[in-house]
This record gives C-alpha cells, structure tokens and sequence, in this order.
C-alpha cells in the first residue's frame, strides 16, 4: 500500500510555511518526521477554488468524465477508459525511448533521489519507476485521480492536487522532476511559464527537470488524419490552448538559467507493421481519436456518425501511408548559482 507523502518526504505541515506542504484534502491528518508520530494537526480550510466535491470537480458528458479545474483546459476525459490509453501510451514511450526517462539521472535514482511526476494520470510511469528504484522515493502529482493509489509501492505516493496555481511543496526538496506529456497543453495563455517556475523552485539546485510532449503534426498525413489534425487542433484553439508548446521547452528552461538543456526528438510510427510501434501505433491513434470524440463534436459539429466514418478512413490510412508524429524529451539542470 502507498504511504501517504507527508510520511514519504517527512515535511511537517504548517500553513503558508514554505518548509510545509501546501493544500489537502481532509481536515485532519496524522503527518511524520522520521517515521515518528506526532500530533493531530488541524489544517487551515482551502479556498473554495481548491476544494471539490465530487460532482463539483468533474463534468459528466456522453458517458464520459472531464475534470474541472481552475486555470486549465481538459480536452481529454478524467476517467478509467483514459487512465488505460495513458498508460499504454507510457508504456510505449518507454520503449520508443528505451526507458522511462531521458535525463542522466541514473546515479541519482539508484543512490536514493526524490522524485516528482507531474500529470501522473494512469499511475505506470510512477509505478514502474519506483519499482526499479526501490531506494528512491517517488510522488505522483495530479488534478484528478484515475487509478487505484492503494497499490502502489512503499517508496511510492501520490496526492491530488491542482497543481495549475502552484505545486504544493517547499523549495529545492526534489532531486528530479517529470512533467508528462504537455504535448496538448492544459495551459491558458501563458500559465505554463509560472508552472515551470514552479517546478524549478521545488526543484535543488543541481537537480533534474524533464518534460515529455509529443508535436501535434502527423508527417504523411493521408486526407482523413489531416481532417483529424485539423479538428483535434480547432478543439485547442477554441479551448485556448497552444498545440505548439512542446517546441518551447528549450527557450523557456533557457529563460530560468537552466543548463546542461538537451532535446531527444524520435518519431512514433503509426503503421500497424512498423518494428518498434507494431500495431500498438495505430492503436494508440485511434484511442486518442476515441478520447477527444466529444470535445472534436462539441467544438466542430460532427454527428457520431460522420465521426465514425472518419475514423475508419484513418485507419486505412495507417495501413498504407507511412505516417508518424514525433515524440520529444527535453531536460536540463538546475544551476547551481541560484543568486
């Protein structure tokens, strides 16, 4: 059973302390240091903006659950359904990259480093990893929760929260920082500069951050996918979302004196034969059609009919064009000369 993160990191609680955990979701808990219990701590209420009910939180829509949080855009669903096409998708990062990360924080792992995974989702990045790093500790961070946190490992927690405003923890705690897939953006405007901002701050100096995305083209695109492209790109737009932000990572980590910034561009086939993606490409395509099914309706008018129709052309088209979207890891480091 995963143990909550307060007893994880060992960070006392006190309301707007920065050595405390910012924000919860219950009005009592038992919090450690050390291991060793202590008081009953009361916690300060949070403001209404970051306190939900269920049925405050999500919006039901087609059969299909979307979060609701302030300051971010959700174009996919928050449900179980999305939890398995996340995970697969992870899964088949990992391979395409041939691990689960790309930045040289091996010896940090394996020595015991402190860990953050932004966008946690379907819960195998943050699974996975703290099964192979078991000295390591690892914290799952995310607006809505859509796997099952009692089965994660002892090194292993996750806590929700809506991290669009600010990332609960106290400066220079985390040795490495995992931002998953930015790829759509759930960022208005220019609120991802502030996130990352935030993720600096939590991060030490001399530590890892590293951010996934994948571009939002299709190379070879046969008609049908780029009436997908095209509509999938509508719904972002009119969700005021920039589809473009993965190709920024560089310029904006540059802005906040991070260094040692190293881009891995490798493009994800979608043909059903390709070695590395086999059928698992064109699989992932269509379930992520499938995921933004009643955002592409609500925003660009087709019936479940026409939509279906475009589907099935998409997938001929996979098995005789040879398409492929490109998958990008960029990280850097934390300067050491935070002055």
């Amino acid at each position: 059973m995963g143990h909550s993160p307060s007893k994880l990191f060992a960070i006392p609680y006190k309301k707007n302390d920065k050595n405390g955990v910012k924000g919860n979701t219950k009005n009592t808990k038992t919090e450690f240091r050390d291991d060793k219990k202590i008081d009953q701590i009361e916690f300060d209420k949070e403001p209404p903006s970051l306190t939900f009910s269920v049925l405050d939180a999500h919006r039901f829509i087609e059969g299909r659950r979307f979060r609701i949080a302030k300051n971010a855009a959700y174009t996919f669903p928050s449900d179980c359904k999305e939890a398995i096409r996340f995970n697969e998708s992870i899964k088949l990062m990992k391979r395409l990259f041939d691990s689960n990360y790309s930045a040289p924080v091996e010896k940090l792992l394996i020595n015991g480093a402190k860990v953050l995974e932004i966008g946690t989702s379907g819960g195998f990045w943050l699974t996975d990893m703290s099964k192979q790093y078991s000295i390591s500790t690892f914290l799952g961070l995310d607006a809505s929760t859509i796997f099952n946190p009692e089965c994660l490992p002892e090194n292993c927690a996750f806590l929700e929260y809506n991290y669009f405003d600010e990332i609960p923890f106290p400066e220079d705690i985390f040795d490495f920082v995992f931002q998953q897939s930015i790829s759509t953006s759930k960022f208005r405007g220019n609120l991802f500069d502030s996130h990352l901002n935030e993720i600096c701050r939590v991060v030490k100096p001399g530590g890892w951050i590293e951010i996934f995305g994948t571009t939002t083209e299709i190379v070879n695109a046969g008609p049908a996918t780029k009436t997908f492209v095209e509509s999938m790109l509508k719904c972002f737009h009119f969700n005021g979302l920039n589809p473009n932000l993965v190709r920024t990572f560089p310029s904006k980590l540059k802005a906040l004196k991070v260094t040692n910034i190293k881009v891995v561009e490798i493009p994800f086939y979608l043909s059903p034969d390709h070695p590395i993606s086999r059928n698992k490409g064109q699989e992932l395509l269509l379930a992520t059609a499938e995921s933004l099914r009643v955002m592409i309706k609500l925003t660009v008018g087709y019936s479940d009919e026409e939509y279906d129709v475009l589907i099935k052309n998409i997938i001929a088209e996979t098995e005789t064009l040879n398409m492929y979207t490109i998958c990008i890891r960029t990280f850097g480091k934390k300067s050491l000369d935070i002055t």
